[in-house]
């Protein structure tokens, strides 16, 4: 499942809140700020995200209290919206008074929904998968009408832009140009950061992916931005990475018995790393056009300088094992596709 972002989702991101923000202050009576609700004394972080699934129509994350909302209700009316962020909220207020244990649609699930007064229908929320269908082929029409205004024959260009702008309007859906959206996917999941993870990282960049941390309550994942071909590729090598990473320390450890503990290991993975980033290709476009998204998709990010042990023995061994490192086992055709687009670059 990888989750979207693009100017006109962003907007469409905008209009979610805002019905969420309804629902918690008119029927849950519930206090709403900026970007958090109240529950008692504590408060809650209001976050959502537009994912691309063929059959999911919604998600409530509870390590990130994070509600994802499918794409294709891009075109759907407010009510059906609502209905959809009533069931996710149901979701979230089960997590908040029960905890993340109990049955996804359990007693407990129900009787939230009963407590606000909502309709059975509520703890089902789903779209009809014909309706699902068509919505997406309404997307699809508009950005090909979009691509054909672009044409060089004004004729053409001209009736292109019209129908487009006729199902906009029909559907009320604000497109923006250049708006093809950055694909989001979590690959690797951990409880918390570490100088292997910080090295899968630099090595994904080589794979035109733009990897970002993202922390959650007692969990930390790494996400990868880029485009579905380039991140299908990178989730491979993500966890080929985190499998072979261990495989090489314990091998660099036969070959020097002196390598010992975690500052070692530690500057062994990040020598890796940078023996493997010698091959390194100049910075591509598409990369460039993320980092210039970065504000945008993540509001909150920020860098920091990270201090560290250092042990350079083990570095050199790391850089070693880096220069030589083969991505290949397990192999997609995506990956393969890649490798002839790098070399015919």
């Amino acid at each position: 499942m990888q989750i979207l972002y693009s100017k006109t989702i962003l907007t469409f991101l905008k209009k979610i809140k805002r019905l969420a923000q309804e629902i918690l202050t008119k029927e849950m009576s519930l206090s709403v700020g900026r970007s958090r609700f109240h529950v008692g004394a504590v408060s809650y972080p209001l976050h959502f995200t537009a994912f691309d699934h063929p059959s999911r129509l919604g998600y409530f994350q509870h390590d990130l209290y994070e509600i994802g909302i499918n794409k294709l209700f891009l075109l759907e009316e407010d009510g059906a919206i609502k209905d959809l962020l009533r069931h996710e909220l149901a979701h979230y207020m089960t997590f908040i008074e029960h905890g993340p244990e109990i049955l996804p649609h359990g007693k407990e699930f129900r009787e939230i929904c009963k407590k606000y007064g909502w309709p059975t229908e509520i703890a089902r929320a789903q779209v009809p998968l014909e309706k699902a269908i068509k919505n997406k082929h309404i997307v699809d029409k508009v950005r090909k009408l979009l691509s054909l205004a672009e044409s060089p024959e004004p004729k053409e260009a001209e009736a292109a832009t019209l129908k487009a702008q006729e199902l906009l309007a029909k559907y009320n859906v604000k497109f923006h140009e250049e708006d093809d959206p950055i694909h989001v996917l979590r690959v690797l999941q951990k409880k918390r950061g570490s100088a292997k993870l910080q090295a899968i990282a630099s090595i994904l960049r080589l794979f035109f992916v733009y990897p970002i941390f993202n922390h959650g309550k007692g969990v930390l994942y790494l996400e990868i931005l880029g485009d579905p071909l380039n991140i299908e590729v990178a989730e491979y090598v993500a966890h080929f990475l985190d499998h072979h990473f261990e495989l090489l320390w314990e091998e660099a450890k036969k070959e020097d018995p002196r390598l010992k503990g975690t500052i070692a290991k530690n500057s062994f993975f990040r020598g890796i790393a940078e023996g493997y980033e010698k091959r390194a290709l100049p910075t591509s476009q598409a990369l460039i056009h993320i980092e210039k998204s970065l504000a945008l998709i993540y509001p909150h990010l920020t860098s920091k300088k990270v201090s560290y042990h250092h042990l350079e023995a083990a570095a050199n061994r790391g850089r070693e094992k880096g220069k030589g490192l083969k991505i290949r086992e397990g192999l997609k055709e995506a990956a393969k596709q890649l490798a002839l687009n790098i070399k015919n670059c």
